[in-house]
């Protein structure tokens, strides 16, 4: 059996250029995924180098992270700002906060979701003290911002899921039903008091208000997280990135064929694509 490695071509095809190494210490992968099985869930996460920085030698500035507990799936997608230097860094702190703040909290209590996006935030701060000699917050976002979308899964009914999900930036989250992506956020309308110089919401600022959404995953739908180098080619779903992820995602695929996919070429898209999906499993399915 074989199968055509050629990354899927959506729009029309963009210049080539060969990938060059990251330019940065410690080294990071061009790709990462990841993918498990556990009771209630299957969940798949990849993050893929886009063109642009591949041509150029830049790190992947995206991340995610995934864990479970309690019978919940944590699922978190990270996307480090692109004028700070340090953001890759930046966006690996970040998930791995908010991994070990919702391990150490109750899963089955409310969450404070402020306080976890100011100690994903404040992470960053300590890090420019440590590291770098730099305890300002201002230093520290400018050399480590990220934005960020966390969802905590917990099991409802058989076969159904109730996710609760919070963000900071322009990274989405989608349910996927029958082949329609249903966005979860209302789109970005952010005081500019809580933005970057360059008009980007990236922790470590925490904006005034948090608004956590709630929804139902029921047998069937996908929840899907993901940073702006897919939500921006994917738009409304309705074009051929929509649809390739619409067949894609209907079942769990092996966690390869989501980096083949995610690794799409063609048109403007040339920046770091992270996708993550939670699907809920029925008592008794394999």
């Amino acid at each position: 059996m074989t199968f055509d490695w050629v990354p899927p071509q959506i729009g029309p095809p963009g210049p080539e250029s060969p990938a060059r190494a990251p330019q940065t210490q410690p080294y990071r992968s061009d790709t990462v995924i990841d993918g498990w099985a556990t009771a209630g869930f299957e969940v798949r996460a990849a993050s893929v180098r886009g063109p642009g920085h591949r041509a150029s030698g830049v790190p992947r500035q995206d991340d995610f992270a995934l864990a479970t507990a309690a019978g919940s799936v944590i699922a978190v997608v990270a996307d480090g700002v692109s004028n700070a230097p340090l953001s890759h860094l930046g966006a690996t702190m970040v998930c791995r906060t908010v991994v070990d703040y919702l391990l150490r909290a109750d899963t089955d209590a409310a969450v404070d979701w402020p306080d976890l996006l100011r100690c994903a935030g404040w992470a960053l701060v300590e890090y420019a003290d440590r590291q770098l000699g730099e305890p300002d917050p201002q230093r520290a976002e400018a050399l480590l911002a990220s934005t960020v979308v966390v969802a905590l899964v917990r099991p409802d009914d058989a076969g159904r899921a109730v996710a609760q999900l919070v963000r900071v930036g322009d990274s989405a989250a989608w349910r996927l039903r029958d082949g329609t992506w249903e966005p979860l956020f209302a789109a970005l309308s952010d005081p500019q008091d809580e933005l970057l110089p360059d008009g980007v919401a990236a922790l470590p600022r925490v904006p005034a208000e948090v608004h956590p959404v709630q929804v139902t995953i029921a047998e069937g739908d996908v929840l899907v997280l993901a940073t702006d180098g897919f939500a921006e080619p994917l738009g409304h779903g309705t074009g051929d990135l929509g649809r390739l992820f619409g067949d894609g995602l209907a079942t769990p695929p092996p966690m390869t064929r989501l980096a083949w996919m995610l690794d799409f070429a063609g048109g403007a898209s040339d920046d770091d694509r992270t996708v993550l999906a939670v699907w809920p499993v029925p008592p008794g399915r394999p």
